[in-house]
């Protein structure tokens, strides 16, 4: 693959005109989206050693209750926030994930065009600290992964089979959270039936470094990914193990453009990378970059998924690679911007990109 850096940095805009065809083929598509789904808490602080310190105060007076710290409770999960958020872009969802009776009521109210599919298993909860540190807001989650953690797909039953053949994407995400998650790859990625695309973004692969080798021998190696979406920390780590050029700490645009090619390159697929500076593709077009649409400081949880969303629709409909990086970037600025839950819509996306 011969890859040369374009970086943009002014786009053209999408005309009125252009809008309703654009919606006309969205809700054409059918993505399938897997498996998990998470009671979420997000915890806002003031600051971490603000926390910890009232912490250590509290538990050396025997403990108790620290109030005045803002909650928010909401459905999540990687899965999740990709199949609703892609629902709220009027793309029809389907949502495969590990859940009980109490899932089953959390997502009772689920966008029309996300059709839910739950497969028995215990829950996955999480509680995400939001803070600022190093100048950024950033979020550490605190998880149970529940029986997200060995899903290998074998639950999987005919007509779970038969919506993923019928899909014109299948994304397959929260990989570094299963310990079969090569397994379960192997069972949705194929080849069978009408072409589709099969996206991967295999979230924080901290502890999960020695599944990356199978990964990318086994999984990628084999064809069966299209896409690979990752984030800067999870570049860092894949580029390390697979002795690639590295991304520094301190990055800018045409590191993050290198590395995607480095690794575009060496795994010979499209790799997609999303930072909160800009987002790089590496295709056979060539790299491509684009700037944020802004820097919000906002609600983090969620933003790399609703970017994800933004990125499918864009591989789906064949968009410029500028024009997808673009549309995902503006799909996670809103979502920042707009400080919770739901997402934004399509019209929300396109004003934006009209304006």
């Amino acid at each position: 693959m011969s890859l040369q850096i374009s970086i943009f940095r002014d786009l053209p805009c999408i005309h009125r005109r252009d809008m309703k065809g654009l919606r006309k083929k969205i809700e054409n598509l059918r993505v399938s989206v897997l498996p998990d789904f998470y009671f979420d808490r997000i915890i806002s602080l003031p600051s971490l050693n603000h926390f910890f310190m009232r912490t250590r105060k509290k538990a050396a007076s025997g403990g108790g209750n620290l109030r005045g710290f803002l909650q928010t409770e909401v459905k999540g999960g990687n899965a999740t926030n990709l199949a609703f958020a892609l629902a709220s872009l009027s793309v029809k969802t389907n949502l495969y994930c590990i859940g009980d009776e109490l899932t089953q009521a959390a997502l009772s109210k689920h966008p029309p065009t996300c059709d839910v599919r739950i497969i028995p298993g215990r829950p996955a909860y999480t509680a995400a600290l939001e803070f600022p540190f190093n100048g950024k807001l950033v979020n550490v989650m605190v998880s149970d992964v529940g029986d997200v953690s060995t899903f290998d797909g074998r639950q999987l039953n005919g007509r779970h089979m038969e919506g993923l053949r019928k899909s014109d994407c299948v994304a397959l995400v929260n990989w570094s959270s299963n310990r079969k998650g090569n397994a379960l790859a192997r069972r949705v990625f194929n080849r069978e039936g009408r072409p589709r695309l099969n996206f991967l973004d295999p979230a924080d692969l901290e502890g999960a470094e020695e599944r990356v080798k199978e990964l990318v021998k086994n999984v990628i190696g084999k064809g069966l990914v299209d896409v690979l979406s990752l984030n800067e920390n999870e570049t860092r780590i894949i580029a390390r193990l697979l002795s690639v050029r590295r991304l520094p700490q301190s990055y800018d645009a045409e590191d993050i453009v290198a590395v995607s090619g480095a690794l575009s390159d060496r795994l010979r697929v499209i790799v997609d990378i999303h930072t909160p500076i800009g987002s790089a593709t590496a295709t056979t077009r060539g790299q491509f970059w684009q700037p944020a649409s802004g820097r919000v400081a906002g609600f983090l949880t969620g933003a790399g998924d609703c970017w994800d969303a933004g990125d499918v629709v864009g591989h789906l409909l064949d968009f410029n690679p500028r024009y997808r990086l673009q549309f995902a970037n503006v799909c996670a600025h809103l979502h920042l911007r707009r400080g919770s839950k739901p997402f934004p819509t399509l019209g929300e996306v396109t004003t934006f990109l009209g304006s």
